[in-house]
């Protein structure tokens, strides 16, 4: 069985607009949710996911693309100034992470 694409919110504050930002491939909803589980914590009756079919020819979360996570909605910090990254033209790392472009420039 392929392996799908899923994000997680916990059930006592779900939705939709305020998914986690962790993405996990799983044959099943339920094992997507036992996988969440593990991770952080939460029990996994309070786990509901949601699919990202348009993620899952990548097969794992380390394949997809930066950009592809930013044309669908992702959003990066900047780990030197904590500003939010929600553009590719502005998307730089260096030996500290994630940076935008005042701090890569800066850099």
């Amino acid at each position: 069985m392929k392996c799908k694409a899923y994000v997680f919110a916990n059930a006592a504050d779900y939705d939709i607009n305020d998914l986690s930002e962790q993405v996990t491939f799983a044959e099943t909803p339920g094992k997507a949710k036992q996988d969440f589980s593990m991770d952080s914590g939460i029990h996994y009756k309070d786990i509901r996911v949601h699919r990202l079919p348009w993620a899952d020819k990548y097969g794992d979360v380390d394949s997809i693309p930066v950009e592809e996570l930013l044309n669908h909605g992702w959003y990066f910090t900047c780990n030197i100034c904590g500003a939010r990254i929600e553009d590719i033209t502005v998307f730089y790392t260096n030996n500290k992470g994630f940076c935008c472009k005042k701090c890569f420039d800066e850099w």
